[in-house]
């Protein structure tokens, strides 16, 4: 289950926000044993906040193989919109996670809540 967010929260909660389109995800192994999770690619093509100039977010999601429940989040390659990610660890790599169903707007069905939440980030 999951708490709604306010969108002051949401941005508040959020280390990059960005527009871009899923591009698919791989497993995750460290030192040949799998690593639980997979690493998700998000090719961005505007930044809205966090470092300009970014145009690949690696995303850990949960593994194709690991079981499922109802509310996990998943996406489809070419899914398209605005991206509300929180850093999911300090590694070497900047990683982030997409893991409430608030922080993915897709274009298709999202217009009006994209225009709102560019207004609240003054773009």
């Amino acid at each position: 289950m999951w708490a709604q967010m306010t969108d002051d929260d949401l941005i508040r909660s959020s280390d990059l926000i960005v527009v871009g389109e899923w591009m698919g995800q791989t497993s995750a192994s460290h030192r040949g044993q799998p690593a639980g999770s997979d690493i998700g690619a998000l090719a961005v093509t505007e930044v809205l906040k966090g470092k300009a100039g970014t145009t690949l977010a690696l995303l850990a999601v949960a593994g194709a193989a690991a079981p499922r429940s109802s509310s996990d989040i998943t996406f489809r390659r070419g899914d398209r919109g605005l991206w509300l990610l929180r850093r999911h660890s300090d590694g070497p790599i900047d990683l982030y996670a997409a893991d409430h169903p608030q922080r993915f707007v897709p274009t298709a069905t999202g217009a009006q809540r994209i225009a709102a939440l560019r207004r609240l980030l003054g773009r």
